[in-house]
């Protein structure tokens, strides 16, 4: 056997052997009739989702009744499965940061804005620091903020010329307007601007991590909600035998991958950074609205690469 058809063996051995490992919990393997038309995820995630092709084990959990126990019973089961393997697991929430974003003194289109970009951490920390008034001075913008106050926004698109590319002239003017109307809104408090700041590099085991969050609620109080749900987590994966006084929680976990999740997250991760997760999921219930067409349940899951397990097994 040639070394690529040995390596291809030992990935698809430990495929099933992973497979096995999660019907003998009671998972019901799933073959889907009809798959999701890849348009649908290419506009949600973008092209990058095509680099993201490779043999996976995955599992899911559906549950309405306590989606906190859903959570700690998938990281459990992912735990158990990569047991002696040299990974060290990693969670988040970001629900917590998407709560504290939703729970903003400012303008709902700022809010909108910095939702839309919670899984791009440039470009979020750039609004950020815009909104906050933190932000180094942008000559262009302010030059096209001049020239904006001085004459009426339709009037500069019909001087301009003929349009080109997509937008229609009307929803040049409405960006216009909405540029100038963000330019006359007040910048966020500094005691709210300062705690968002704090909760971006929030990285603590989760035990600390969650006795900082309870610190910082009063001046966030739209995280409470979320915050009991950590806290709920916590306790249904210490008793799944989770040592969680040592899990490693990083607020901002997660937001570097697709955008599917709006919650619990997690991954196991080699030493090595250079190294992709060999497994990582979460909890993601906005994508089912979305895929449901409005119709949606809780959801949490997750997948394993066998071909990086397996090579850490020999």
């Amino acid at each position: 056997m040639t070394a690529p058809a040995a390596g291809r063996a030992s990935e698809r051995a430990e495929a099933e052997r992973l497979f096995a490992a999660f019907l003998a919990t009671g998972a019901v393997p799933v073959e889907a009739d009809i798959l999701q038309p890849a348009g649908t995820l290419l506009d949600l995630y973008g092209e990058d989702i095509r680099a993201r092709e490779y043999l996976q084990v995955g599992f899911e959990l559906f549950d309405r009744t306590a989606p906190e126990v859903a959570d700690a019973e998938v990281f459990a089961l992912f735990a158990t499965a990569l047991d002696g393997l040299p990974l060290r697991p990693v969670t988040g929430d970001i629900g917590i940061l998407m709560a504290a974003v939703r729970g903003l003194q400012t303008t709902d289109r700022r809010k909108a804005a910095l939702l839309r970009h919670v899984w791009r951490p440039q470009r979020f920390r750039r609004l950020l620091d815009r909104f906050a008034g933190r932000a180094a001075a942008d000559p262009a913008r302010a030059a096209l903020l001049d020239r904006l106050r001085s004459a009426r926004a339709p009037a500069l698109v019909e001087q301009a010329g003929p349009v080109i590319g997509l937008r229609a002239g009307a929803e040049i003017v409405a960006r216009a307007e909405a540029l100038l109307d963000d330019a006359s809104t007040p910048s966020l408090a500094a005691p709210e601007a300062a705690m968002l700041y704090d909760l971006l590099t929030l990285e603590a085991p989760s035990v600390a991590a969650l006795a900082h969050l309870r610190g910082i609620t009063p001046l966030l109080p739209a995280i409470a909600p979320a915050v009991d749900r950590f806290a709920r987590r916590l306790d249904a994966m210490q008793a799944r035998g989770a040592d969680v006084a040592s899990l490693r929680f990083e607020a901002s976990h997660g937001r570097t991958a697709m955008e599917y999740y709006d919650g619990f997250v997690f991954s196991f991760l080699p030493d090595d950074p250079s190294l992709p997760p060999v497994a990582s999921g979460g909890r993601y219930d906005a994508l089912t609205r979305v895929l449901g067409q409005g119709r949606s349940i809780p959801a949490v899951g997750g997948v394993i690469r066998p071909a990086l397990t397996a090579g850490m097994r020999t």
